[in-house]
C-alpha cells in the first residue's frame, strides 16, 4: 500500500513539473495581478446575480439589471487575452489528465467508470472488487 501512495505521489511531482500546468499557474497569477478590478466586479456581479436568483429568480424586480450587469462583466474579464489563454490550456491539461485516468483505470479494470472527452462518467459499468 506504501508503495502505491509514494507511486502517487512522484505522478503528482511530474504533473507538476508539466509546461501545461506552470503555464496555468503563471496565467492564474498575471490575470490576478493585472486584472484585479475587472475580477472584483465579476465576482460582485456573480454574487448579485446569485442572490437574486435565490431570492426570486426571473420575478425579482431587479432580475434583468442583474443579468445585464453580470453578463457585461463576464464578458470584459473573458475576453482579455490571457484569460483566453488560460481557459484554452487548461482545457487541453484536463483532457490530458482525463486520457491519463482513462488509460490508468483501463489497466486496473474495464468496468471502472470514467469520465469520457467531455468529462461526463455514463451511467452503466461497476467494479465489482474482492
Amino acid at each position: 500500500m506504501t508503495d502505491i501512495i509514494i507511486q502517487a505521489y512522484n505522478v503528482l511531482d511530474e504533473i507538476k513539473e508539466d509546461s501545461k500546468y506552470i503555464k496555468i499557474k503563471e496565467l492564474d497569477q498575471l490575470i490576478c495581478n493585472k486584472y484585479q478590478k475587472e475580477m472584483n466586479d465579476f465576482q460582485k456581479a456573480k454574487m448579485n446575480y446569485d442572490q437574486i436568483m435565490s431570492e426570486g429568480g426571473t420575478y425579482h424586480p431587479d432580475f434583468k439589471q442583474s443579468v445585464k450587469q453580470f453578463s457585461d462583466s463576464k464578458t470584459i474579464l473573458y475576453s482579455k487575452d490571457e484569460v483566453k489563454q488560460y481557459f484554452q490550456i487548461e482545457k487541453e491539461f484536463q483532457d490530458e489528465l482525463n486520457t491519463f485516468l482513462y488509460e490508468m483505470t483501463q489497466a486496473v479494470s474495464s468496468h471502472i467508470k470514467t469520465p469520457d472527452k467531455m468529462g461526463i462518467i455514463k451511467k452503466g459499468g461497476s467494479c465489482h472488487v474482492r
